[in-house]
């Protein structure tokens, strides 16, 4: 009796298509990230803001542990700026309000992972051939320009001694 093994991949090291990763990004929304997964901290924030700056924690800092996050497309993760524990970090303060800084940091880190997920689309068969032919006359006119420098070269040699 022969026993075959089968492996099964759970994972894939390939980004999805174009279609696939529009699709995901038109039903992500900030609102779908998981709050357990992020860590918000406040501090006081600089700059210009008289005597309230020294007082109030407006500025905003979002640590999203990109470990946990099993919702973020893997290729996507590895596009993400990261420290070295492995957290995407978000700061705002921009302005003077909390709350505003928050919502702040929550659009920024939407637009972060968006952009991180999107797939350009393959070019069609006209822009390959487009870029094909344009590729194959630059290379014609590179090699032109080079016979022409080297007859250039050639003209100012001596041809021998005129004595």
């Amino acid at each position: 009796m022969r026993f075959a093994l089968q492996y099964l991949r759970h994972y894939s090291t390939k980004p999805w298509s174009h279609a696939k990763a529009s699709e995901w990004i038109s039903s992500f929304s900030k609102d779908k990230i998981p709050q357990d997964q992020l860590r918000i901290t406040f501090s006081r924030s600089s700059g210009p803001g008289g005597q309230n700056v020294n007082k109030v924690s407006s500025k905003v800092n979002m640590r999203l542990g990109l470990n946990q996050a099993t919702w973020l497309p893997s290729y996507a993760k590895d596009k993400l700026k990261l420290t070295k524990a492995g957290e995407l970090v978000i700061s705002s303060d921009k302005t003077r309000s909390q709350a505003n800084n928050v919502d702040d940091c929550y659009n920024k880190l939407e637009q972060a992972i968006k952009e991180a997920v999107a797939v350009p689309r393959d070019p069609d068969e006209a822009t390959i051939a487009r870029v094909e032919t344009l590729k194959k006359n630059e290379k014609i006119k590179r090699k032109e320009l080079k016979k022409r420098h080297s007859q250039k070269k050639q003209s100012r040699r001596s041809k021998g001694n005129d004595y």
